[in-house]
């Protein structure tokens, strides 16, 4: 009898063949996955802000790669980049895939931190002009903007502009002077330059869409812009004239100004808001000129204490005289601020104007009586001339003198009834009519405001009233116009 074979041929070559193909496999896989059954192999995998981004069998090549890769994102990015990019490495046991060498770990992290380059802010330079800013791509650029704000005031080109570093503050801060490129030739011409405001450049890190042109910039810094200014008032000016000199309109003016109103009294010396054109950067010149001209010597005053101070007179007319002189004018913007006389050649002398003046203070009229209503002015009434103004008050009210001075009559004055007459130093006189009771006398001096008398409704009179007058050259004139 025959042996039966447990397998038959067929199976046992597919038996086979199962064998070799997970030999192979196992071949395959040894040298990465490590002796399962012998020693463990440990690689790295390296991490770019805590991502995998391969792997490395020597731990040893990770710093140097990302160096070198940070090293060439900084050659090839101008400036300094803010962004903060960790790499390290965790070793494993075990890994599926292959290992990178350090040159090809160098490029994963440069390609990676390209990307983040895009997304990072980067540095820059603030360039400040008091509180105003823009921000510049780099510091090249600054210097070309301020350079640009001096050229029309600089066509010669004498002054360059140098930026300091600022070693008292802890940020990368400078300081911006104007400088002369070489030494400045003498005689005529422009002798210094500066800005007039603070300027100062920074570092900073800023995204990139708030950087500003360089064009846009030189446009912003330089362009006149209105700007509010406090303008003090001088004497002749009214709210049209000020707003007039500098072609706005009067309501333009008032709303700068709230509580402002159009009728307003504006005095010396009073503060007001007005619209200036201005540039955000402003340049200020000192330019040497040297010219003739006639000019005029200062007045000379001879004081004169028997007269009051309204009264002048010439002594000696003026006559010019003629000179060279070499002036240093200050301007600002190209607008005059200031000027100095730094020497004179005279070729004529000048003859001074000579005016006699008084020293006295010329005295003042107040009104003669407390209270009272105005019932008749200086006027045509009754088909004649009221020399005069009335105050209807009750009999009795106290009259004082309006200006001290001496009693020239006290008494009965025909149509005025009881009537006081006083003549003053500045040789006016006031007359006060229809008292009821006199209490000065003829050639008494009395004071302003001293009590005269008492009014009354005596003479030609409707009422009890008081007539007062102010008599200049013996003419009688309006007390209101004198009157304090």
């Amino acid at each position: 009898m025959k042996n039966k074979k447990l397998f038959g041929k067929k199976f046992i070559w597919s038996y086979a063949g199962w064998a070799l193909a997970c030999c192979l496999m196992m071949l395959c896989f040894v040298p990465i996955l490590g002796d399962t059954f012998g020693n463990e192999t440990t690689y790295s995998e390296v991490l770019l802000d805590g991502e995998v981004i391969g792997a490395v069998a020597d731990p040893e090549v990770v710093d140097q790669a990302f160096l070198d890769a940070r090293a060439q994102i900084a050659r090839e990015t101008e400036g300094l980049v803010l962004a903060d990019v960790e790499c390290s490495f965790q070793q494993v046991s075990r890994l599926f895939g292959s290992t990178l060498e350090k040159e090809e770990l160098q490029q994963v992290i440069y390609g990676l931190l390209q990307e983040k380059v895009k997304t990072a802010r980067q540095k820059y330079y603030i360039v400040k002009v008091n509180e105003y800013t823009v921000n510049l791509a780099s510091m090249e650029e600054a210097e070309a903007l301020l350079t640009a704000a001096l050229e029309p005031y600089d066509p010669d080109g004498m002054f360059q502009v140098q930026v300091v570093s600022d070693t008292s503050r802890e940020m990368n801060a400078f300081t911006v002077e104007v400088t002369p490129k070489e030494e400045i030739p003498e005689g005529d011409g422009l002798k210094a330059l500066d800005f007039y405001e603070k300027v100062e450049i920074a570092e900073a890190y800023v995204d990139e869409e708030q950087l500003t042109d360089l064009e846009s910039a030189i446009d912003a810094v330089t362009k006149e812009k209105e700007k509010n200014q406090t303008y003090e008032v001088q004497s002749g000016d009214t709210l049209s004239v000020i707003a007039n000199s500098r072609g706005y309109y009067v309501d333009e003016v008032l709303a700068l100004n709230p509580g402002l109103t159009r009728d307003a009294t504006l005095r010396v010396g009073d503060e007001i808001i007005i619209s200036v054109p201005e540039p955000e950067l402003s340049v200020v010149t000192t330019v040497q000129s040297t010219y003739e001209e006639d000019y005029y010597a200062e007045t000379q005053y001879v004081d004169n204490d028997s007269w009051y101070t309204t009264q002048t007179q010439v002594l000696q007319e003026a006559s010019a005289g003629h000179h060279e002189v070499t002036m240093l004018t200050t301007s600002k913007n190209g607008a005059q601020t200031g000027q100095e006389m730094i020497a004179e050649n005279v070729m004529v002398e000048p003859v001074p104007e000579i005016i006699e003046k008084g020293t006295q203070t010329p005295p003042t009229y107040i009104k003669p009586i407390t209270g009272g209503t105005l019932t008749s002015t200086f006027k045509w009434r009754w088909g004649r001339m009221h020399k005069g103004i009335d105050w209807a008050v009750p009999t009795g009210t106290t009259v004082r003198a309006s200006c001290g001075g001496t009693v020239v009559s006290a008494g009965w004055s025909s149509g005025y009834g009881y009537c006081v007459l006083i003549r003053h130093p500045d040789g006016r006189q006031t007359r006060y009519g229809h008292l009821s009771r006199i209490l000065v006398s003829a050639g008494q001096k009395v004071d302003q405001n001293e009590k005269i008398a008492l009014s009354g409704n005596t003479g030609r009179s409707t009422g009890p009233h008081l007539h007062f007058e102010i008599l200049i050259n013996g003419s009688q004139v309006n007390p209101l116009l004198y009157l304090d």
